[in-house]
């Protein structure tokens, strides 16, 4: 493992990121070019000490989660993550930790779940594939992965990301019924207010 070679991939990676590329708003004016490192540990769910330590070589080898992690929060390619794992001496997981599609008996589970709200995400965190509730109550995850793809393609290009979308539409909430498993989930333990 090259900690050196490694901190300097980090640290290039990271400058070439505006805060509105990963959803952050752009806040006050910045000293230095690209995303803080704090942001990038909150985005790849690490303490920021900790990826301090990998941009400057003081780190012990990263685990492969850590690093599905930071090339997550970094946008990397798939070229860029398998070059993180070779200079972090890991071997790069076609098979576990990059894995981004999703089988066909996932996708038919969440068509299966019109009355939870329910999503399948990469060891990234990437959101691979959703319904139709959670697409409604937390966030058009079409448009997310559009943006993320023309941050991570430049907007010039034209490179589109896959997107996976179970059918099923949300499910308007009931009214009247007084049974626990068709009850509303938004006013469940809600009490009525007296008169």
């Amino acid at each position: 493992m090259d900690k050196q070679e490694l901190g300097a991939f980090l640290r290039s990676r990271r400058e070439r990121l505006r805060p509105q590329d990963v959803g952050l708003p752009s806040g006050p004016r910045r000293r230095t070019p690209g995303l803080r490192r704090e942001e990038v540990a909150v985005l790849a769910y690490v303490s920021t000490e900790y990826y301090v330590r990998l941009e400057q070589g003081r780190a012990p080898r990263p685990s492969g989660e850590v690093l599905a992690g930071i090339a997550g929060a970094l946008r990397l390619t798939d070229a860029e993550s398998d070059h993180l794992h070779v200079l972090a001496g890991t071997a790069p997981s076609r098979t576990g930790l990059h894995r981004r599609d999703v089988r066909p008996s996932i996708l038919a589970l969440l068509e299966r779940l019109p009355q939870t709200a329910a999503f399948v995400t990469s060891a990234a965190f990437e959101v691979l594939a959703w319904n139709g509730l959670a697409a409604a109550l937390m966030e058009d995850f079409a448009e997310l992965a559009r943006r993320t793809a023309i941050s991570r393609a430049g907007p010039s290009s034209g490179r589109r990301a896959p997107v996976r979308c179970c059918t099923g539409s949300p499910t308007p909430r009931s009214s009247g019924t007084t049974s626990s498993r068709r009850s509303d989930p938004l006013s469940a333990g809600t009490r009525p207010t007296p008169r």
